[in-house]
């Protein structure tokens, strides 16, 4: 029987949306209509059995890797025994990012989302208001049972800023992972695939968008494949702008830094060098 052989399984806020791009322009890989399925694991938002999952992919065209990217998968241990139980000889990838400025990120998305009240400051998220911003940077702690597993040949683990800083490597990168032939690196996009809005984007979001999420998930579903909403939101984010990157306090980033310092000491075992907490500003 046909099955999915590709998962991109996080992490979160720290380039899922590009590697999926960068994926599906790949002539012998299609990505699901809908980038996060939510199929596995806790945290099912998506289809209620494998058949609904299943059609999600073209199984009667002759692509190599039928794939998805759901971005919390890494969070549960137990998603890394299901999807070996659906598929053993699966591939799965992680994407991740310099764990202070992945943690920024979903700051920032998490007012979009209304998880957080707009005038919450770092320091006070971070004081027990939103446990996951810390909780989803440990690298250290989430991937290592997907690796174990799964092991070199199923599981890796690519850089954001190691792909940003050279597109051209990630893909070859990829390619020789996914023993897949030679094509063009796909373009880099001008703006992020994922980006979160300013202030007012995230006001305009939670008032429109938030309640068909909740209450609509079909017509959520639909907007996510459509290309005039995406097309809308791309429009209203270029009027209202994107998020601001927030200068992080001294002693927050003093904090981080020593939260941190297994997750960039995991990074660097990886051989991500370029990983290395900032020395904080007076």
């Amino acid at each position: 029987m046909p099955q999915a052989n590709l998962f991109v399984i996080g992490v979160n806020k720290a380039g899922t949306s590009w590697l999926y791009y960068l994926l599906s322009e790949h002539p012998d890989v299609f990505m699901s209509d809908v980038k996060e399925l939510y199929f596995f694991g806790n945290e099912k938002e998506g289809p209620a059995d494998r058949g609904a999952y299943h059609r999600h992919f073209p199984f009667d065209e002759p692509y190599r890797y039928f794939g998805e990217a759901t971005v919390m998968y890494y969070r549960e241990p137990a998603v890394a025994a299901e999807i070996q139980s659906y598929n053993p000889g699966a591939k799965l990838l992680a994407i991740v990012r310099d764990p202070v400025e992945r943690l920024r990120s979903q700051y920032q998305y998490h007012k979009q989302l209304g998880l957080l009240k707009e005038g919450t400051s770092l320091a006070e998220a971070l004081d027990g208001r939103d446990p996951m911003l810390l909780r989803d940077s440990h690298y250290e702690e989430t991937l290592p049972p997907f690796a174990d597993r799964f092991g070199s040949d199923q599981f890796k683990v690519v850089s954001l800023e190691a792909g940003r800083d050279d597109p051209e490597a990630l893909w070859t990168e990829l390619l020789t992972f996914l023993d897949l032939p030679s094509a063009p690196c796909p373009p880099p996009a001008a703006e992020p695939e994922n980006p979160t809005g300013s202030p007012s984007f995230r006001r305009v979001y939670r008032a429109a968008v938030q309640p068909v999420k909740s209450h609509l998930p079909a017509l959520y579903e639909w907007m996510l494949q459509s290309t005039a909403v995406r097309r809308a939101k791309l429009a209203l984010l270029s009027l209202l702008g994107t998020a601001e990157k927030d200068r992080v306090p001294p002693a927050v980033r003093a904090r981080l830094n020593d939260e941190f310092a297994p997750t960039y000491a995991y990074l660097r075992e990886l051989g991500f060098d370029h990983c290395a907490p900032e020395t904080p500003e007076d």
